[in-house]
């Protein structure tokens, strides 16, 4: 027996981890106006932890650079706010490395944790000073 389940995927640079079933197939993908968020509906068999694995999931707006190996999965449009939101999966064998240079990576400074500039993450300002750690 399969169930569809609804799940907000966030904005921003880090993507979204779902727990998912192997035999997962996403449905729909829309932008909630009420909500001002995107839901991504899955439809999976019941989670068992013994085969469950983990999927990242990115939201990204039209001529936002992602890396090739990200699969589309839809598009979900707002329809007042005139605006496309593109959702992508990351590859599974990235999913393994929570820490992969594709994700803000923090260094550790006096001053608190600092976030260090990635592929998809270019901070202004950011370029110039040295890396620690």
């Amino acid at each position: 027996m399969k169930t569809t389940q609804k799940h907000l995927i966030s904005f921003g640079q880090r993507p979204t981890e779902l727990t998912l079933m192997p035999d997962f197939r996403v449905v729909w993908c829309e932008y909630l106006v009420g909500a001002s968020g995107i839901y991504l509906w899955l439809e999976q068999s019941p989670i068992d932890p013994d085969h469950a694995i983990t999927g990242h999931f990115l939201v990204a707006r039209p001529g936002q650079s992602v890396p090739d190996d990200y699969g589309y999965v839809d598009s979900a449009v707002d329809p007042y706010g005139c605006r496309a939101h593109l959702v992508f999966q990351l590859p599974l064998e990235e999913n393994v490395e929570p820490a992969s240079p594709r994700y803000p990576v923090f260094s550790e400074t006096p001053l608190g944790r600092i976030p260090k500039p990635g592929p998809l993450m270019a901070m202004p300002g950011m370029m110039n000073r040295p890396q620690t750690g």
